[in-house]
């Protein structure tokens, strides 16, 4: 055969297309039944809720951080040494921050013994540590809901693959096992999806706010150093 013929009859000859199936984590997830999808829906509910919750604490922390003034317990020292108590008392409504809050319980107190004031003190922090944490245990929540919500996903998604396999008419087919099985595993995926970074936000503002106890105790400790020093 010549080399001509060759060449036509090659060029003649359609070539196969080898189909190829781009992976789409969207499409898998909402690839399942109705239960499925209302499980999906869920998860991505807590996701979003625990992103609000989480920007919603971190600003609150934050504006709370930055309304607080260096000058403080300077001038805090100064009134008291004057004795210009009400203007004190006067100084710290004006500041309108946690710590100005609990001098002035401290300072409402002064007259009275120590430990009433360290209780005033103690219970004014308390209410400003409650304050920060408001909402803090639903953000908690969803590191604990998420991957269980997900695990049911997966656990109900494998147990209809299984049955629709068994059920089957037809010759086992490997493709339809398959596309049950990582539908199914896709829900477990969401649910640490959304649970790994709701667990780190929540830790993040713990540690914020542990700092925050830490300041005010501070604080608490300069002001009682203050009113023990001798005017």
């Amino acid at each position: 055969m010549a080399f001509s013929e060759i060449s036509t009859i090659l060029l003649a000859t359609p070539i196969a297309k080898a189909s190829t199936q781009e992976f789409s984590f969207w499409e898998i997830m909402f690839h399942g039944n109705l239960f499925a999808n209302v499980v999906m829906i869920t998860v991505l509910f807590l996701g979003a809720l625990s992103l609000y919750l989480f920007l919603e604490r971190l600003f609150f922390i934050r504006r709370m951080s930055k309304k607080a003034d260096p000058n403080t317990m300077r001038n805090i020292e100064d009134f008291l040494r004057e004795g210009k108590i009400e203007t004190a008392l006067e100084y710290c409504a004006s500041q309108n921050s946690p710590e100005a809050r609990i001098l002035q319980k401290g300072l409402s107190r002064i007259g009275r013994p120590v430990s009433d004031i360290v209780n005033a003190m103690e219970s004014q922090g308390q209410a400003e540590v409650a304050h920060m944490e408001n909402r803090l245990n639903l953000l908690a929540a969803v590191p604990s809901i998420a991957p269980m919500l997900g695990l049911l996903g997966t656990v109900i998604g494998m147990i209809l693959a299984f049955f629709n396999l068994s059920n089957a008419s037809e010759s086992f087919s490997p493709k339809t096992l398959s596309e049950g099985i990582y539908t199914a595993l896709g829900q477990t995926a969401t649910g640490l999806a959304v649970a790994i970074p709701a667990n780190f936000f929540y830790n993040l503002l713990l540690t914020k706010i542990d700092r925050f106890i830490l300041k005010i105790q501070n604080v608490s400790n300069e002001f009682l150093d203050i009113i023990n020093k001798p005017l």
